[in-house]
């Protein structure tokens, strides 16, 4: 599934003969319209760089999560996080809440989509409000998979190479998690810290600029982030799930960063 427009970093090779190569995930393909305020921690993250746009949630008043693959090679200084946005296509008429990004914060080892994770730091923090809040990160015992209710955001393409023009609405898609043996037919590099989630018949996916938006599960009464939208092969195409990096594996990083102070 993809979300927020024209993504098209590659960066996995092919893993055997025959296969395609795994791209980077851009638009929500078979979703529909997500009423107003409904996700208030997503991001918006309008780039200047190899990555045009992304997704990212928000954490706390000053840290974003998203892909690191999303922030490789961009410009910080005419890069910008908007939050409470729920069109892409009018962020001014919206007064969506924008910020620029003071710091990223790399996995060190996210040279590969195993690691594709990264977090931003916003100049300045935001003060949260009733479309803007914080997402809940997953205890280290819960577990999701199959029967989990599962939902994907994002303003990416609607199909491969097809922009969301026009309806620029964020997009949702309640999505499943699928079994890691079944993940593992379809893609042999897959890791245990990735999930495969969505439909193996096609035709309802994540796709190019959904990269870096959030995988959210429901936990008790509450939804979590489990996983980060990170790549696939096409757009809801028969037997192709997408790929997401399993948010759990990470916890220490992502508190061990917030709970810093990097300097730029």
């Amino acid at each position: 599934m993809g979300i927020l427009g024209q993504l098209f970093l590659v960066l996995l090779v092919c893993e055997a003969a025959g296969s395609s190569v795994p791209r980077a995930r851009s638009t929500i393909v078979g979703g529909q319209d997500a009423p107003e305020g409904r996700w208030p921690w997503m991001a918006y993250l309008k780039i200047t760089g190899d990555v045009k746009a992304c997704g990212g949630s928000l954490l706390n008043e000053e840290w974003v999560l998203t892909s690191a693959h999303c922030m490789k090679k961009i410009n910080r200084e005419s890069s910008y996080v908007y939050l409470g946005v729920r069109s892409a296509k009018f962020l001014r008429e919206e007064q969506a809440f924008n910020r620029t990004m003071s710091h990223i914060v790399f996995h060190p080892n996210s040279e590969d989509f195993d690691n594709d994770i990264a977090l931003i730091k916003l100049n300045p923090p935001v003060k949260f409000e009733t479309r803007v809040a914080p997402m809940d990160l997953p205890e280290p015992k819960d577990v999701f998979n199959e029967t989990s209710e599962c939902w994907v955001t994002g303003w990416g393409n609607v199909e491969h190479g097809k922009p969301l023009f026009g309806n620029s609405n964020l997009q949702e898609l309640k999505v499943p998690i699928l079994n890691q043996t079944v993940c593992l037919d379809k893609y042999p590099k897959l890791t245990s810290n990735m999930i495969c989630a969505g439909f193996l018949q096609g035709g309802k996916d994540t796709c190019q600029g959904d990269s870096g938006g959030p995988l959210v599960c429901l936990s008790g009464e509450k939804f979590v982030q489990v996983g980060i939208t990170s790549f696939g092969n096409g757009c809801g195409e028969e037997g192709k799930p997408g790929y997401y990096i399993r948010v759990a594996s990470y916890l220490d990083f992502i508190k061990k960063t917030i709970n810093s102070n990097p300097q730029a």
